[in-house]
């Protein structure tokens, strides 16, 4: 039961590693190529866990908008390094997309004969906050399993009550930032139903500089903060 629950809320923060960067939003999210990210993930006893860092490292004009695409290493709380991806997002009349099926590649075990599946939405984040703001659902589907055989795993993730609930100020090592608090609920199927109560902190000009994440009763499991910025 122990390594379920810290697989659903390492996915949970792993998750929320893929909504931290974006490109000329014109709202909560305005970086540049060339700019540098660090995220420290803690868990309940404030133990750094894993140290995650992005890099803007393209962008090209689409219809209406920007489409980026960014570096993602990962490290444990000794410094080593435990994955590499990229990832994507799009800006599209100032609101910014986040494809959630990126979030697999480093969540998920590698093999040559492992085959990962996943279907989900996007994550939405308009231009402009606003306190009271209802923002848009979305659910992801991952499935893991070998090349022709049976299937490892089978988690549902849907995010649900999205809700702008209030302005904060929120300090962190990277510096001290006037952000939105944004609440929504998990629900995770896998091995039985667990639902991770969740909150997000979002800076104009920055990004997202603060998650966390709560069990049904309420208590905090785990919480990631930006520790650094570079190139902003």
């Amino acid at each position: 039961m122990k390594k379920t629950l810290s697989l659903l809320f390492a996915f949970a923060m792993l998750f929320h590693s893929y909504l931290l960067t974006a490109q000329d939003c014109g709202g909560y999210f305005a970086f540049k190529k060339g700019m540098k990210v660090e995220m420290t993930s803690y868990d309940k006893k404030d133990k750094p866990t894993v140290t995650t860092k992005y890099e803007v490292i393209d962008y090209k004009p689409i219809d209406g908008g920007i489409s980026m695409a960014f570096a993602h290493e990962a490290y444990d709380a000794k410094g080593k390094l435990l994955s590499k991806s990229e990832s994507t997002g799009k800006c599209v009349g100032g609101d910014y997309y986040t494809d959630i099926r990126n979030i697999t590649s480093d969540a998920m075990p590698k093999s040559p004969d492992m085959k990962v599946t996943v279907t989900g939405d996007q994550m939405v984040y308009p231009r402009d906050l606003k306190v009271g703001d209802i923002l848009k659902d979305a659910s992801i589907n991952v499935k893991t399993g070998f090349e022709g055989g049976m299937t490892l795993m089978n988690m549902n993730a849907n995010i649900t009550n999205r809700k702008v609930e209030a302005y904060e100020t929120i300090e962190t090592p990277a510096g001290k930032f006037e952000c939105a608090k944004i609440t929504y609920t998990m629900n995770m199927k896998f091995m039985g139903n667990r639902t991770l109560k969740c909150v997000e902190y979002l800076a104009k000009g920055v990004g997202m500089v603060k998650t966390e994440q709560f069990d049904e009763k309420g208590n905090r499991q785990a919480y990631m903060v930006v520790t650094k910025i570079e190139g902003q």
